[in-house]
């Protein structure tokens, strides 16, 4: 019996040739321009977007699905909140679109990101208790809704608001620099409107291994997509059928 080497996998989804599929991977995951890829792989542009669309609805899936705790008793997780958004009538201070809230663990690639309705104490708390580990040393500026951080089991050590976070180690302008690169790789897209999320998940699964992005896409992409042995099953259906 001949099995289909599209079924039950992600490419049974698709006519296009597998090798075109893999080697859009590639070049998606090296952030390669949308008009390279159409006219590299000679593909439309609809069929590029639509793959890509596919990619960051695993990256958001993931996200998901692996949102473990991070910090810990002597391990240092510095905290900040962004607008993400437009400029209001493209000038002034105003920004029109959605707070995140994030933090970033320092010595390593680990971090979280929230979308969040307003900055009150209650809500910012409610999302460090959902992913940072108790005894961690939370890093913050003196804003006052991190005062209460000190009474929830966690050691909170305040910036003032004149400052910048900076690494001791590394000199890297960690939680700060993460808002710059996550708003660079946003450029150009509608992030306000729904791209946000699949956008942070992206950028958190980009920097928490040493994997290669196209090795980490695929790993993936086979965790929410396993294959299924769709001819296996028709087999056995067919082989009973006979025995009757």
């Amino acid at each position: 019996m001949k099995r289909s080497a599209r079924g039950g996998s992600l490419f049974e989804r698709s006519n296009l040739p597998i090798p075109t599929i893999l080697q859009f991977l590639i070049y998606w995951c090296m952030e390669m321009k949308r008009k390279f890829i159409c006219e590299e792989l000679n593909i439309s542009t609809t069929t590029v977007t639509d793959w890509a669309s596919f990619c960051r609805e695993v990256y958001r899936v993931i996200l998901i699905w692996r949102s473990d705790k991070i910090g810990g008793p002597g391990i240092v997780v510095e905290i900040d909140e962004s607008k993400f958004g437009k400029r209001k009538y493209n000038r002034g201070k105003r920004v029109v679109g959605r707070w995140v809230f994030g933090g970033v663990e320092r010595g390593s690639n680990n971090c979280f990101f929230a979308v969040v309705k307003n900055r009150t104490s209650e809500v910012l708390l409610s999302v460090i208790e959902d992913h940072i580990l108790p005894g961690t040393t939370v890093m913050s500026d003196c804003w006052s809704p991190y005062q209460c951080l000190s009474d929830e089991g966690f050691v909170h050590l305040a910036v003032n608001c004149s400052m910048h976070f900076v690494d001791p180690d590394t000199g890297a302008n960690s939680i700060e620099g993460t808002w710059s690169t996550i708003k660079r790789n946003l450029q150009g897209t509608n992030h306000v409107k729904g791209q946000l999320v699949p956008h942070m998940a992206m950028w958190k699964r980009k920097h928490s291994s040493a994997q290669s992005w196209m090795e980490s896409l695929l790993d993936m992409i086979k965790e929410v997509y396993p294959p299924r042995s769709k001819d296996k099953r028709k087999s056995k259906k067919k082989k009973k059928k006979g025995t009757k």
